[in-house]
């Protein structure tokens, strides 16, 4: 989670953690297949990158499969680091830095070295202008032949399409809340809700075209989609 006045306060992340797996389709799915792209072309005790690390969901699915990992986890949100250092205080192979990701990597005490780079629902939050300069630090810091995976939240290249999809998204939404939650809600609302929450957060999706365009010309050797679904990608990219 990059710079942000509405990640800063420590109700955002209450929040966060709270209805993620309400409101993300296929969450669980989607980090687990993070972790295991990450942990499959790596030796048994890799080194990996966790940017946007959040509350350490990814850090977590990767430690099931591979126990000895090292992990810099990296976030700006202060109450997520503190989270996240106390979930992970009994393992000696992690480490947590506060560090906005858009500014330079090259001013952080990260290091390079890494099997793979991951992240997860926390790079839409960058600004565009700096997406190639941070993809590009990413790139320098893995080993070659490592990964960086990224999942985020999208949005399509045709504006018609775009809004089917996003209103398919919401729906899913509406239908969460009212039978996890208990609480009636409408599509419109939610609609609100969610362009507003945009707004606070600095949420600015990009098309996965853009980010393959982007990743491309920071260096990465190939690029693929591995899975999409409504307003969610992930992106795979080899150095």
């Amino acid at each position: 989670m990059e710079k942000n006045e509405g990640w800063a306060a420590k109700e955002a992340a209450e929040q966060y953690i709270k209805i993620a797996d309400i409101a993300i389709p296929f969450r669980k799915e989607i980090l687990s297949l993070i972790a295991t792209l990450a942990t499959t072309f790596v030796p048994e005790r890799p080194r990996m990158l966790d940017l946007g690390c959040g509350h350490g969901d990814v850090t977590a699915a990767i430690l099931k499969l591979k126990p000895d990992a090292s992990v810099c986890m990296v976030d700006f949100s202060d109450e997520m680091l503190r989270l996240s250092s106390e979930r992970f205080k009994d393992y000696a192979g992690i480490s947590i830095i506060k560090h906005d990701l858009n500014t330079s990597m090259a001013e952080s005490a990260i290091g390079k070295g890494f099997d793979a780079v991951v992240s997860c629902f926390a790079l839409h939050h960058i600004e565009l202008s700096q997406r190639v300069k941070l993809y590009s630090e990413i790139r320098e810091m893995l080993k070659e032949g490592g990964l960086f995976i990224n999942g985020d939240r999208f949005k399509e290249d045709s504006p018609v399409l775009d809004e089917w999809v996003y209103s398919d998204w919401i729906s899913f939404r509406v239908h969460q809340i009212r039978e996890k939650l208990g609480r009636e809600t409408t599509l419109d609302l939610e609609k609100q809700r969610q362009r507003e929450t945009d707004k606070i957060m600095g949420d600015k999706p990009g098309t996965v075209w853009e980010m393959q365009n982007d990743l491309k010309q920071a260096g990465f050797r190939y690029v693929d989609c591995i899975w999409k679904y409504q307003t969610l990608a992930i992106m795979a990219a080899s150095r």
